[in-house]
């Protein structure tokens, strides 16, 4: 026998004392995490430089999440998302053995979650009235689904124009795979194939198109179930660092779900005709219908269509994780150490050698990245974050180890020097000065003093080398069984 399903507009249904309280403890929930509670964010409408938006003021102005506990990473130099400011101090701290990625990162859903319960408790006790939450739950369920797509705009645009996982740098390239965090593995696999990116960013586009609607919201809902809760179980296997974010979509989806669920297992499972109980608030007043258009166009323009130009803008001009200063003129390329000279004596290459440079890479940009045999507190994940400053743009050097250092550097063309500042916020202090000089084309001499104040000598000479991950990309591969 076939099976519809067909919206009910009746508001006389009575729910029962299980689904007030669930509802209402959720209700507090949702209204915890998403409305936020900093005065400051509120001041950031009327004091952004609207002449000059960027991309940066679009994310300050989505909003955050509730969060009063800070959870810190188990690994010294972890939280570093390359010098971007704290918002906010948190006063309180702790320090799991899991660490940020762990379930105690979840420690703030618990709270607000605890906030509901004792909400909807007071609010059972006060509210003897009210048979149903039909028209109240039309309401929340559109402030969620408006929260899911604000949270999302700016990880879509940043994919449909591909700057949340750019190039791979040359210092990437030359370091070993095993030197890479996890996350970071994660993150590098999208900057191999860019349409993959665009792919996965049209399709979250589809989630926020369907959510925006009424009469798609349950497929955005599902789409944000299924899609993004594979982000949340990536990025938990990975250690991400997007995994409350992604997270709060399944949560999300659930809720805007729960009033169709029992109409769907009814034509799914049962195949029995299948009513949906579900309200749509009327909108009859003349102020309210121009209240809605207004506020759906205004969330439409600011998060969709002027998210999308600025994210492109910021594509073509000026992509937030890749550094803009130019590097030294024409140095690009992976060097190897010739010669290297510590207080005036010859230190021959030893692969064990703690001191001793085995390997230089100059970008495009001004950084320049060294290996040595030793350790240091690595630093980030992916490099997260939209930072101004090219010093802070650590997409090329966050979640790496293996001895790999990354500086910038600040060129002096008069007088051959190179002013170089670890990227690593745990060595902020360390500033190397080297003079250079360049005899050829393929050749750089460096001399000056190395971060325990010794004083270094270097020639380095650039390799060609053929990198494999690129070499036969273009080339088609026929499998014949």
């Amino acid at each position: 026998m076939g099976a519809i399903i067909k919206e009910n507009a009746s508001i006389a249904e009575t729910w029962t004392g299980f689904q007030k309280f669930v509802f209402r403890t959720f209700f507090v929930f949702f209204i915890v995490m998403i409305v936020p509670t900093d005065g400051k964010y509120y001041q950031r409408w009327f004091t952004t430089d609207w002449k000059n938006l960027h991309i940066r003021d679009i994310g300050s102005l989505s909003g955050s999440s509730f969060k009063i506990v800070e959870v810190a990473t188990k690994r010294p130099g972890g939280n570093d998302i390359g010098g971007a400011p704290e918002k906010k101090e948190y006063k309180y701290i702790i320090y799991p053995e899991s660490g940020e990625y762990g379930a105690w990162s979840y420690i703030n859903w618990a709270i607000a979650f605890g906030i509901g319960i004792i909400g909807a408790l007071i609010w059972t006790l006060i509210d003897k009235k009210y048979r149903n939450f039909n028209t109240l739950y039309y309401f929340l369920a559109v402030l969620v689904s408006y929260s899911m797509i604000i949270r999302l705009q700016g990880l879509t645009f940043s994919k449909i124009f591909p700057s949340q996982m750019p190039d791979l740098a040359l210092t990437q390239l030359n370091t070993p795979f095993g030197d890479f965090v996890a996350q970071k593995l994660y993150w590098i696999q999208f900057s191999f194939a860019h349409n993959f990116e665009r792919y996965a960013g049209f399709a979250e586009l589809v989630i926020m198109l369907t959510l925006f609607f009424r009469r798609t919201r349950a497929i955005g809902a599902a789409l944000s179930i299924a899609m993004i809760g594979v982000i949340a179980l990536a990025n938990h296997t990975y250690d991400g660092g997007i995994h409350l974010l992604a997270s709060f979509y399944i949560l999300g989806g659930i809720f805007v779900l729960w009033r169709y669920l029992p109409a769907i297992g009814n034509l799914i499972l049962r195949e029995s005709n299948a009513a949906l109980n579900i309200v749509y608030y009327p909108f009859d007043k003349p102020w309210e219908k121009w209240f809605r258009i207004a506020f759906k166009s205004f969330i439409f323009f600011f998060f969709f269509v002027l998210s999308a130009y600025l994210h492109w803008q910021n594509y073509l001009h000026d992509s937030y994780k890749v550094p803009q200063n130019p590097g030294l003129a024409n140095a690009r390329g992976l060097y190897q150490v010739d010669s290297f000279k510590i207080d005036g004596k010859e230190v021959t290459y030893s692969p064990l050698d703690s001191l001793r440079w085995q390997d230089v890479t100059l970008e495009q940009w001004s950084t320049l990245s060294f290996s040595v045999f030793n350790t240091f507190q690595i630093h980030g994940e992916a490099g997260r974050g939209k930072q101004y400053k090219d010093i802070d743009r650590t997409y090329e050097s966050a979640g790496t180890g293996g001895g790999r250092r990354h500086f910038y550097y600040e060129v002096d063309t008069v007088n051959h020097v190179l002013t170089l500042t670890n990227k690593n916020k745990a060595y902020k202090e360390q500033v190397l000065t080297l003079r250079y000089q360049r005899p050829r084309a393929d050749e750089l001499w460096l001399q000056g003093n190395n971060e325990y104040g010794q004083s270094i000598e270097m020639v380095l000479k650039r390799r060609q080398k053929d990198y494999l991950v690129f070499k036969y990309r273009q080339q088609r591969n026929i499998w014949i069984p």
